[in-house]
């Protein structure tokens, strides 16, 4: 007796939805298809799968049925992720996260940009990029982060990393300063890149050990008109030094005592079981070369 598929994604509905008559509803199916279902699957593996009333209505799992639950959720979870893998490799659609101030830094750093023709750029933040990586909905992604990042599903290559600084006018009263510490800024005016950014996150890092004391007056997602605020001495902002080497002037970067040093650790992540086509091999070699 061979097993069905079918039958599996019977078998997983039910044991959420614990009703014969919802799960037929769900699939459009009649009662008595589902009930065959799980009957072929308790033949298959010889054991009762559900403790079941009188009417069909309510079921729980038995402890076997438990099991096979858990397996079933891996094995539905991993053929989908193989299904649109399949598809977007017969599609030709190499899909890869882009941080705007990641790909920035990378353009700036290129004589050619022809590999851009092999690749479908998908804008974000890293932590929104992460989770669309870890779903599958892209197939590599850069990735900003504040330490080196570890997942059990996906291949991290860490490309090199980057300092925070405190950005500020070159007229502020502590534009002269050789270094500073988060505690001789919270009387300042912060304006910074969004949540969905890695600099936010340093700077609530920061933040924390002074129990939220400093003010934010301003979220951006535009790094560009951060720089132009702060050098209007409308405030300072926190930036990696990967965006501090173009439209710098009448703006100073101040670096942070060494307790409160913050990095910005650049990354590119792709699906551990994922096949690297030609393309992406160029992809990665290319980001290699970055510093």
């Amino acid at each position: 007796m061979s097993l069905n598929l079918r039958d599996l994604e019977y078998f997983y509905q039910l044991s959420k939805l614990r009703s014969f008559t919802n799960v037929a509803k769900h699939f459009r199916v009649s009662q008595p298809t589902i009930s065959y279902a799980i009957k072929r699957l308790e033949t298959y593996y010889d054991c009762d799968l559900f403790y079941k009333d009188s009417s069909h209505q309510v079921v729980d799992l038995t402890p076997e049925g438990e099991l096979l639950a858990m397996r079933t959720n891996e094995i539905l979870s991993e053929l989908n992720h193989t299904k649109k893998a399949i598809h977007r490799s017969s599609m030709k659609d190499f899909k890869v996260g882009f941080p705007p101030i990641i790909s920035s830094y990378l353009l700036s750093k290129q004589d050619n940009l022809n590999f851009l023709n092999a690749l479908h750029m998908i804008y974000g933040g890293s932590n929104e990029l992460l989770s669309l990586l870890l779903n599958e909905e892209i197939d590599s992604s850069l990735l900003g982060s504040l330490e080196k990042i570890k997942h059990p599903q996906l291949e991290i290559e860490e490309l090199f990393q980057k300092e925070f600084f405190i950005i500020m006018s070159d007229s502020h009263p502590l534009a002269n300063e050789k270094e500073l510490g988060f505690k001789d800024l919270l009387n300042e005016d912060f304006i910074l890149l969004g949540e969905h950014n890695i600099h936010f996150n340093a700077f609530n890092r920061l933040n924390e050990k002074y129990n939220q004391s400093a003010n934010v007056v301003l979220k951006l997602d535009d790094a560009h008109t951060i720089k132009e605020l702060v050098r209007k001495n409308l405030g300072i902002s926190l930036m990696a030094d990967i965006r501090l080497s173009e439209d710098f002037k009448n703006l100073v970067k101040v670096p942070f005592i060494e307790e409160d040093k913050q990095f910005f650790h650049i990354n590119y992540a792709y699906q551990k079981n994922s096949i690297l086509y030609e393309s992406e091999k160029n992809f990665l070699e290319i980001l290699k070369t970055l510093k």
